[in-house]
């Protein structure tokens, strides 16, 4: 073994980069849970979350659904209606320069939402304000791949085909070894690594 490590942790690597090259793919569509939750989490939730004793106007902003949920109507007022701005109060409330009814309210002592913040509020509003549950409950599912390919190899290219890149060459079996090692425990390969990997033409010689 040239290599210290096992072909199980360089699979789990590649696993890695490919899902993070597919949460790249997915970025242009916004996601409650990857990009709206995370806003409400740290400005609303304190007020209007999950927590009762503190839940203030009667309406939760974790959920859609319920007499207290996102999507009710309360005194003539809808905190969210789906595909309206002009309907939604969150998003008035989330504009307007008011210091009465801006939210989060100045003295909660809480940033205002920045413009890329409230940006995506408005796409998800627009694009019909799907909520969706924390991400540790939802079931996980497998991605079709094309025929005949890899899974890791075919979500690896549909995410560089989508981001107009290509993979690289191949790197040398020098390099390679060296990327390998450096990888896989943090050091260099030693030269007698490095001799007995170009000696080896095996296709399993790094394992």
């Amino acid at each position: 073994m040239y290599i210290t490590g096992t072909r199980q942790i360089i699979h789990g690597l590649i696993v890695v980069f490919a899902l993070s090259a597919l949460g790249s793919l997915k970025a242009d569509t916004v996601s409650f849970n990857r990009d709206i939750r995370p806003i409400l989490s740290d400005r609303c939730f304190s007020c209007h979350g999950p927590d009762d004793k503190d839940r203030k106007a009667h309406l939760r902003l974790d959920k859609a659904d319920g007499p207290e949920g996102a999507y009710r109507t309360h005194e003539e007022s809808t905190a969210i209606t789906p595909g309206s701005l002009a309907d939604s109060a969150l998003w008035h409330r989330i504009t307007t320069t008011d210091e009465d009814e801006i939210m989060p309210p100045p003295k909660s002592h809480k940033k205002p939402l920045s413009a890329e913040e409230q940006e995506h509020v408005k796409q998800w509003i627009e694009a019909g304000a799907k909520f969706e549950n924390f991400w540790a409950f939802e079931p996980p599912e497998k991605p079709s791949t094309p025929k005949g390919k890899a899974p890791i190899d075919a979500l690896v290219q549909e995410a560089l085909t989508a981001k107009g890149l290509k993979p690289s060459n191949e790197a040398d079996r020098r390099t390679l070894v060296r990327r390998l090692t450096v990888d896989l425990t943090g050091l260099p390969p030693t030269r007698d690594e490095v001799h007995a990997f170009l000696a080896d033409a095996s296709p399993n010689a790094y394992v």
